[in-house]
Parts: C-alpha cells; sequence; structure tokens
C-alpha cells in the first residue's frame, strides 16, 4: 500500500471534486507477466480486491472474488475442455449464451463492492472468456483496458522453464487465438485499449510507463516497478542462452508427454 502525506495547499473550492481515476481491466493470457503490471497499477491506488490469489513466490494480485465468479461462469457451461492449453471459441460462445439465464445478484453484488473501491484493477487469466459476460454488467465506460502479451519465443521458454511443455506452435495458436479474440471485443465494443507486450515494460520502462500513465490517469515511476518486480530492468526477461538451453533440454526430455499430443491426436 503506498502512503500518503497531507500538504497545505491555497483554500479549494470544496464543490469542485477531484477527477476520479478510471477503473482497469487487464486483459492476457496466464504467460505475461501480468502479475508485474497489476502489482505496477496497484502501487497508484488502484483497489485488487479484500483478498488475492497467491502462488507459492508472488503475489498474482487477483482479486479472489473475481477468480470464485469467473469460475462459477465457467461452471455453468457445458464446456469441460482445458482453457488454460487449449483456446476455444465454442467456450466464449458458451459463456456468452449464459447471458438472462443466470441469476446476476451474487455479479453485481461483486460490482457494488468493487464501485466502493474505486478506482479498482481487475487481472484474471479467465477474462478472455468471461469478458463478454461482465461486459452487460460493467460500466464500460469507466473503465480503461490494457491487452497485454508478450514476445512468444520467450513465453515459450518461460513456460517450458515451469515445466509446461509444449511445441512452440502449440503455444503460438493458443497466444494468438486469446489476443485476436480480445482485439475483435474490443474493437467491437470500441473501447479504450494500451496494447503493451511485457518486454516494453521491462526493458523500456519509462516509455511503457509513461503510455500507462497517460491512459490510466496515473502518476507511476519505474521506482514504483521496482517495488514488484525482482529481476534486472532494462533486459528482457528469458532472453539468455542459458534459459534457452534449460527450455530445450525440458523440451526434449519431455517431448514424448508434452500437453499439445492430446492437439495432434484431435486434429486441432
Amino acid at each position: 500500500m503506498v502512503g500518503f502525506t497531507r500538504r497545505m495547499h491555497s483554500p479549494v473550492d470544496p464543490s469542485i471534486k477531484p477527477p476520479v481515476k478510471p477503473n482497469v481491466i487487464i486483459l492476457t493470457s496466464g504467460i505475461t507477466g501480468s502479475s508485474v503490471l497489476t502489482g505496477l497499477i496497484a502501487q497508484a491506488g488502484f483497489w485488487t480486491g479484500d483478498t488475492t490469489f497467491k502462488k507459492e513466490e508472488y503475489d498474482t494480485y487477483e482479486n479472489s472474488g473475481l477468480i470464485r465468479l469467473n469460475l462459477q461462469i465457467l461452471g455453468e457451461t457445458s464446456y469441460r475442455g482445458n482453457y488454460t492449453r487449449h483456446f476455444s471459441q465454442e467456450a466464449i460462445d458458451l459463456v456468452n449464451s449464459l447471458h438472462g439465464k443466470l441469476d446476476e445478484a451474487p455479479y453485481r453484488q461483486f460490482l457494488n463492492q468493487c464501485a466502493s473501491h474505486r478506482p479498482w484493477v481487475w487481472k484474471d487469466p479467465r477474462l478472455w472468456l468471461t469478458i463478454r459476460f461482465w461486459a452487460k454488467l460493467l460500466p464500460l465506460r469507466d473503465c480503461r483496458f490494457v491487452l497485454l502479451t508478450r514476445d512468444l519465443k520467450r513465453a515459450w521458454v518461460s513456460s517450458l522453464l515451469r515445466r509446461h511443455v509444449r511445441s512452440f506452435t502449440s503455444l503460438k495458436r493458443y497466444e494468438l487465438g486469446i489476443k485476436d479474440s480480445l482485439v475483435a471485443f474490443l474493437e467491437a465494443e470500441e473501447l479504450p485499449c494500451l496494447q503493451l507486450t511485457y518486454e516494453q515494460l521491462i526493458t523500456t520502462p519509462e516509455q511503457a510507463i509513461a503510455q500507462l500513465n497517460a491512459h490510466i490517469g496515473a502518476s507511476l515511476t519505474v521506482e514504483d516497478l521496482k517495488r514488484v518486480f525482482r529481476g534486472p530492468l532494462y533486459k528482457a526477461p528469458r532472453s539468455s542462452t542459458v534459459d534457452y538451453a534449460k527450455a530445450i533440454m525440458i523440451y526434449l526430455k519431455n517431448y514424448s508427454e508434452r500437453m499439445d499430443i492430446e492437439e495432434q491426436q484431435s486434429g486441432v
């Protein structure tokens, strides 16, 4: 949490209210460094939730209530595929078909809770599946969207180092499927969106943060980024020869058990 120091100013007309920051929704897949971006935005006072989902090594800054409701939405569909591995237009269509069929009360209650803590920031990789459902309930014009992607080769290396073994072609199909779907949604709704890559944020932080500040009305700095990013700045993550060599060894060793075998068997 960022601390604020009260300073003395000249008298201000109490009828003039300061501008309210927009809410922020980060749209992404699950391997783009979105936790770093969300943690950075949280430094500017954007609410991430009463509780957030934490992995063993870091805080994802994902609102636990949002995760719960996204899982609930997906559970209401008949889709039983693995959306963490395969892009599925069928799953998106099934979520869209839920409009008017679900009790909206718990979703509106959650939105009211978020509104009471405005400005807020959402980040959950499942949003690529559920954002069209939420769009029917959200005050979209009060939101700014950030579409975060990652260099595909580095994303593949990072995925392999986490023992998520799949072919580069499979990962590329998944990542581009999600990106194209989200771009189509944003364009159809004519929503303000900043497209940013994880590499831009880490290798050219001043420029990336300046773009982000202009988009969401914040005053973030590189020092804020350093509070949430533990690696070196000004160097692309997972770009070393050592990382690449380790990733290839993991891929070859686990080739017969890679995640995309089922894709090939089903002809996807």
